[in-house]
């Protein structure tokens, strides 16, 4: 049985930032120092950093194939296979890895109901239809949804999945460093899921990619304006994103990061916001869709992942 926790606001302290110690200790395992000996007379040893990253970004609906490896924190949270004879998983919705014990998504990823919580955590990933990628499975120990998340509502659409088992880290698995600022200094971002690749289709069996602009918050607005689920409209602690082209995200990218690649930074992706609610058409021309912004709930993730005890209340 996976247990579901609640964390009440009074549960919540305000913590030190471990979020940029821990960036840069993922931001390490992306780089290979060389030393170079100079064939001079006493010789100092010059330390060259080389990347160890695939990036091919230039640039999930109207997007493209990422390529093995270029997302390593990208996860998936998968639920016991609908006719309980499979020995596989059904993937519902997209996660991402941001400790050795922690994933973050979508609060309504976490719901009570038929299904209930989701079982595994899938890592590696890029391939639903290889079982000889680099994926590994983490059965999970416990789904901590946001303390203010209703699932009426689209409001603090976030939640953390604990696994049973530390996740040793591999050129195919590895974290992603978490936006703290409210404010962007780029104007566009790529998402990435195995959601479907656009309406009424399919859905993807490989990793996608696709670049999508930020937009100010009132194009959300009227594109959500009749949805009953946003009583209070767009507000601070979401994004909305969206292309003028058919690119989206789409059904089944619930959860799935939203991210950017700082070239200053070497080749470790930061995460800015979790994919919560499209339209009911998605990838159609100029679609928009919202996003969780992770930098709204630092503190909350901090203190969960690295300061709070769970098992002791």
């Amino acid at each position: 049985m996976v247990a579901v926790r609640f964390l009440v606001s009074s549960q919540l302290c305000i913590v030190a930032f471990y979020v940029a110690y821990e960036c840069q200790e993922y931001r390490s395992l992306t780089v290979s120092r060389v030393g170079i000996i100079s064939l001079i007379a006493r010789p100092k040893a010059i330390v060259h950093e080389e990347f160890n990253c695939t990036n091919t970004v230039e640039v999930i609906a109207g997007g493209e194939e990422a390529q093995e490896g270029e997302f390593p924190h990208h996860a998936l949270l998968g639920w016991e296979s609908i006719d309980y004879i499979s020995t596989d998983y059904t993937f519902l919705c997209g996660a991402v890895l941001i400790s050795e014990w922690y994933v973050v998504t979508a609060g309504h990823c976490i719901v009570d109901g038929e299904r209930g919580t989701p079982v595994v955590v899938r890592l590696g990933e890029y391939d639903l239809h290889n079982d000889f990628d680099h994926h590994v499975d983490f059965d999970v120990l416990q789904a901590v949804r946001h303390p203010n998340y209703k699932f009426s509502s689209v409001y603090n659409d976030i939640a953390l999945v604990k696994v049973k088992q530390r996740i040793r880290f591999s050129p195919y698995i590895r974290p992603a460093c978490l936006w703290t600022s409210d404010a962007f200094n780029f104007t566009s971002v790529i998402a990435t899921g195995f959601g479907q690749l656009g309406f009424l289709t399919e859905q993807a069996t490989r990793l996608n990619k696709v670049k999508l602009e930020l937009y100010d918050a009132s194009e959300c607005d009227r594109a959500f304006e009749r949805n009953r689920k946003f009583k209070h409209g767009i507000i601070d602690s979401q994004i909305c994103a969206g292309s003028e082209e058919e690119k989206d995200t789409c059904k089944g990218d619930s959860g799935g990061p939203l991210q950017v690649m700082m070239e200053d930074k070497g080749c470790t992706y930061y995460v800015v916001g979790l994919t919560s609610r499209g339209q009911d058409a998605c990838g159609l021309m100029k679609s928009v869709a919202l996003y969780t912004r992770i930098s709204s709930f630092v503190k909350w993730i901090e203190y969960v992942v690295w300061d709070g005890d769970l098992d002791s209340w």
